[in-house]
């Protein structure tokens, strides 16, 4: 499994995994979005387009999370497919994101409900190269 979940009291602590760091932000939204509803149900019928800027990695990790989560609570939708890229802003020494969510809106009874996760937070928040590929970590509130 490219995600795994970690004890936290009170809220969840997603880890996840991939072979480069957009797959790793992707499967991280995708253990998002499995904390919330069975997302193996979730059919990509739509898309919403996302753009973001952050001064570090792990801050854009936090910033990706929180970005869909406004998606999930202003539009209704639910996401199960992602696609990331990542630039360097050398101007700033920033990072920049540009990444598609495909999803459908959320129906309780095709998508289920299990928690709801109100927030990123950055507790626990972490993006590093590893040997096997990058892992982000995140602590989210729910």
């Amino acid at each position: 499994m490219p995600y795994e979940y970690r004890d936290h009291t009170g809220e969840a602590w997603l880890v996840a995994w991939g072979a480069t760091i957009e797959e790793a932000f992707a499967e991280g939204a995708k253990a998002l979005f499995d904390l919330m509803v069975n997302v193996q149900d979730v059919e990509p019928r739509e898309v919403v387009e996302i753009a973001l800027e952050a001064e570090g990695l792990d801050r854009l990790f936090f910033e990706w999370l929180n970005a869909l989560l406004v998606q999930k609570d202003s539009q209704g939708l639910v996401f199960s497919k992602f696609e990331v890229s990542i630039s360097r802003d050398d101007g700033n020494g920033g990072y920049a994101l540009q990444a598609r969510a495909w999803g459908e809106p959320y129906d309780v009874e095709k998508h289920g409900s299990k928690v709801d996760v109100k927030a990123a937070t950055y507790s626990g928040l972490r993006c590093e190269e590893t040997p096997e590929g990058w892992r982000v970590e995140c602590v989210v509130d729910i």
